[in-house]
């Protein structure tokens, strides 16, 4: 089952911050529920995250335009082992207040080396909207944490 994503929303917290918080991939487990680890694979990060019991989310992908701090363009590796088949990118504004506003658009389609687990996979998702909700979830918990993060940050630098 295919699926396409497009999620919009605003951080309180600059660009550069919110561009440099993004892209700390090795950090994501500390934060994000769902993500259990991230490591890096040549050009690429491995992202393994809780899917469909008993069988995890497991995608690599690796940046195929970038433009700090403003646009990021990734895809996934080819001929690296994965369930999780990506491509997107993800878009930073400045807004009038000095904010972030955030537009990310993720495509993918699991796929599994036995047909049964792909038949599995899509009748997952079609019931519980696995991985568009993982998606939705890790960007509220990104953007939860980068702005509690960041409010500390700034109220330690005024006292």
């Amino acid at each position: 089952m295919r699926f396409r994503e497009e999620l919009v929303m605003n951080i309180q917290a600059p660009r550069e911050v919110v561009w440099a918080a993004f892209q700390d991939f090795s950090s994501w487990p500390s934060w994000a529920k769902a993500i259990k680890e991230v490591s890096r694979i040549g050009s690429g990060w491995r992202f393994k995250a809780r899917g469909q019991p008993p069988v995890d989310l497991i995608w690599v992908a690796e940046a195929t335009e970038r433009r700090p701090p403003e646009y990021l363009e990734f895809r996934s590796v080819p001929g690296v082992p994965h369930n999780l088949e990506i491509s997107g990118w993800l878009r930073l504004s400045e807004t009038e207040d000095g904010n972030t506003h955030l537009e990310l658009l993720l495509e993918g389609q699991p796929h599994y080396d036995s047909p049964l687990l792909d038949k599995a996979a899509d009748w997952y998702a079609s019931i519980f909207g696995e991985p568009n909700k993982l998606l939705k979830v890790t960007l509220e918990q990104f953007k939860n944490h980068l702005e509690k993060t960041y409010r500390q940050r700034e109220f330690s630098t005024t006292t």
